[in-house]
């Protein structure tokens, strides 16, 4: 039988920024997209800056703590700008290397998350997810179901207002994780989806295999 695991929005997280948690999320989360925004470049990340409220940037350029929290809308707003600003016509893979730099900022070795990622074990940190998701938003849930040695699926319910653009963060994250975990040849793909209608958001991950010495 498939394992299963899930984590709700009610699991006891404290410590919000002016004692509400509805639409935030984490400041890791921000620091991630900064962090893909510098990688752009000084002039690229200025131009994207530029283009955001004063609030935004005050929020952005000030001190960002990682265990924070933050409106998600100054998420979802930087994101949308910096596709606005620099996809030049290939949106959907500016998200998806969005959530490959989050994975690797939080995943590598000097990550905060690091303690989740066990070498040549994807599935130990597959079934980690929901815990990590809602240690990150305050809204919505996340589930982990494995679906074989080398597969798993894992479903988003709720959340922030539903977003294609999202899911395609959420599909470059899982994608390099199993890649940071050892796996080979990883490939996540959106079967069902929020966006569309659907009940969840629901990513079905496979890796070919697991690198060896890892």
């Amino acid at each position: 039988m498939a394992s299963t695991s899930s984590t709700g929005a009610g699991s006891g997280r404290t410590g919000v920024a002016g004692g509400d948690t509805k639409g935030k999320v984490k400041g890791a989360l921000l620091l991630a997209r900064m962090r893909y925004l510098r990688e752009q470049g000084a002039s690229a990340a200025e131009r994207v800056l530029r283009h955001l409220t004063a609030a935004d940037q005050s929020v952005l350029k000030g001190v960002l703590l990682p265990s924070t929290w933050y409106p998600a809308d100054v998420l979802l707003r930087l994101e949308m700008t910096i596709a606005a600003v620099l996809a030049h016509g290939d949106r959907a893979r500016m998200f998806l290397d969005m959530g490959r730099v989050s994975a690797e900022a939080n995943l590598g070795p000097r990550g905060l998350q690091r303690a989740f990622l066990r070498e040549g074990a994807p599935q130990f940190l597959l079934e980690r997810v929901p815990h990590l998701y809602a240690s990150h938003h305050s809204n919505g849930t996340r589930t982990y179901e494995a679906a074989g040695p080398f597969s798993a699926v894992i479903r988003t319910f709720g959340g922030e207002a539903a977003n294609s653009d999202d899911c395609l963060t959420a599909i470059g994250w899982l994608e390099r994780a199993i890649e940071l975990s050892g796996g080979k040849g990883a490939r996540v793909v959106e079967t069902r989806c929020q966006a569309r209608g659907a009940e969840c958001c629901e990513y079905r991950c496979e890796w070919k295999a697991v690198a060896a010495g890892a």
